[in-house]
């Protein structure tokens, strides 16, 4: 999959089609991040949506929705108008009032939600990493409850770093492999195809890796045939 997260204030637009169309091929999705989510108008973004589509590719928002239920269902709204076929979620804003309708409504649009469960950056222990006590008195890390309530709550998939591969690992065992596990941080950030593949990811996330390459269609053809092998 590859995060089309371009850094250019100029024909952002033209470049973001030209990537689409130049190595659409190669790739299972495209996910949009805030580079064209905040500058693009949503008729901008629908043909972004629209070109991908016609490569027979998925599309997924990746704005990490975190809001009270009117606010994520507007922007449930807006984004299946833009054409998207799913999007990211941050299960941190709870169930009720929040993802619960907003997962009820995605769901009745056709739309996946994919939960941000242990992102790819050195930071992300601080955050996902956290021991969180129950009321039970067990102790569990964060990213093992976003995983177990994506599986509770009817999430569509899951997003764990390729840095972790032994959190894939565990998540993937978690989920006994029913919810797909979407891999960013291949790379750049240092994570390994093969190693995140190994470990139990379904999809690979890149971006700089194939963005800054100097062959954007080698490198994209590269990590696909990988994650061929892998399998």
């Amino acid at each position: 999959m590859l995060a089309l997260d371009l850094n250019i204030e100029e024909g952002l637009l033209e470049s973001a089609l030209d990537l689409v169309e130049q190595i659409g091929c190669e790739l299972a999705a495209v996910k949009i991040n805030y580079h064209l989510l905040l500058p693009l108008a949503l008729t901008d973004l629908r043909r972004v949506v629209d070109a991908a589509h016609r490569k027979g590719l998925q599309t997924i928002a990746d704005l990490k929705l975190n809001d009270i239920s009117s606010t994520n269902l507007t922007v449930v709204k807006l984004l299946y108008e833009a054409g998207f076929d799913a999007f990211i979620a941050n299960p941190i804003v709870g169930y009720r009032d929040a993802l619960q309708p907003t997962i009820e409504e995605a769901h009745r649009r056709g739309m996946g939600v994919i939960f941000l469960t242990y992102m790819s950056h050195k930071g992300a222990s601080e955050g996902y990493g956290l021991k969180i006590t129950l009321r039970s008195g067990l102790v569990k890390p964060l990213y093992r409850l976003f995983a177990e309530r994506a599986l509770k709550w009817g999430a569509d998939g899951i997003i764990v770093g390729a840095t972790r591969p032994s959190i894939i690992k565990e998540v993937a065992a978690l989920t006994k492999n029913t919810l797909p596990i979407f891999s960013p941080g291949v790379g750049v950030q240092g994570g390994s195809a093969l190693e995140a593949l190994n470990a139990g990811a379904d999809y690979l996330i890149v971006g700089r890796s194939i963005i800054d390459s100097s062959d954007r269609i080698a490198e994209a053809r590269r990590l696909r045939e990988w994650s061929w092998v892998a399998r």
